[in-house]
């Protein structure tokens, strides 16, 4: 792979990337209020009165984001079963909107409100990106990660999709290009698993026409931190500097990526998809995991809101 488009791969998905992308947003939105404010109104105020204003102009999205969210919920309960975690959707809306209207009280508040607000916005917008990605067709391994299999070993539609497109995709690859790719199908056994998600894989591939050499399966690992970590050791036993990519649903594209890095992987995602009805709960899911993976910066980002409330007080 080319290393410009490496780094682009890496800037999508970095914390700092999405930080970026949202304040970008941020920042347009704050020239428009510039420009339509009152005359009489002195930089200092406008500059303090913004982090309401932006709260204001953002609940209107708010809203129609936590209707879809319901309707995503209610056809999701429909076709599966009710459970109140296929409620998060809606339940994140609603907390959504409850805090926009508590945070709009204070100054310090609305900077937190402020800040989250530009997160999401980050994360919406270099989500959608990385799901658009595609990896260069030079490959020598692609990791296939795993989820859960269903008690009785047969493969769930989430996992058959990811598979089914790392397929497709080392089909494209040796169009294309002539090189052959080798599966490293990723995940542990569950307490309600009959075996490994990486056995499970590997049995698919094997159905679908892969030959036993190809496949390098990675039985382990109990989470994407793990399924990153550990199939980089089997990549690098095999073969020290390989090219890698890796697959995953639409909705966990982003977090992955942050994840394959913390692991030292140096590699691109490629996204399968999902029903739209199970995207929004992914999603929100995802972005909540987000923001715990950074929990130091987000320490830092409330202790530089402080600091901004204090300065507010001082130059009054």
């Amino acid at each position: 792979m080319k290393l410009d488009h490496i780094k682009r791969w890496n800037f999508i998905c970095s914390y700092g990337g999405i930080f970026f992308s949202g304040s970008i947003v941020y920042l347009i939105m704050l020239a428009v209020y510039i420009a339509i404010s009152p005359s009489a109104q002195s930089a200092k105020e406008t500059l303090m009165a913004f982090p309401v204003i932006f709260l204001i102009w953002i609940m209107p999205v708010l809203i129609i984001m936590t209707l879809l969210l319901f309707l995503s919920n209610i056809v999701l309960i429909f076709h599966e079963h009710f459970g109140y975690r296929r409620l998060l959707g809606t339940a994140f809306g609603l907390a959504c909107i409850a805090g926009n209207l508590l945070c709009r009280r204070y100054f310090f508040t609305s900077l937190i409100g402020d800040y989250l607000g530009v997160i999401f916005i980050g994360t919406s917008i270099m989500g959608a990106v990385a799901i658009r990605n595609k990896p260069e067709l030079d490959n020598d391994f692609l990791i296939i990660l795993g989820c859960y299999i269903g008690k009785k070993g047969k493969l769930m539609p989430l996992i058959r999709t990811r598979l089914n497109r790392a397929i497709h995709f080392a089909w494209e690859q040796e169009i294309a290009t002539g090189k052959a790719i080798r599966y490293v199908p990723s995940g542990g056994k569950g307490k309600d698993e009959i075996m490994s998600e990486g056995s499970a894989m590997a049995m698919y591939l094997l159905s679908h026409g892969a030959e036993d050499y190809e496949i390098l399966p990675e039985k382990e690992s109990r989470n994407t931190y793990e399924n990153m970590l550990f199939s980089k050791r089997i990549i690098d036993s095999e073969m020290p500097g390989a090219k890698i990519a890796f697959i995953t649903t639409n909705y966990h594209i982003l977090r992955s990526g942050m994840l394959a890095k913390k692991a030292g992987l140096n590699s691109e995602g490629l996204a399968s998809t999902t029903k739209w009805y199970f995207w929004p709960n992914g999603y929100i899911r995802e972005f909540i995991a987000i923001l715990f993976m950074h929990k130091k910066t987000q320490a830092a980002a409330a202790t530089v809101c402080v600091l901004l409330t204090l300065l507010v007080q001082l130059v009054r």
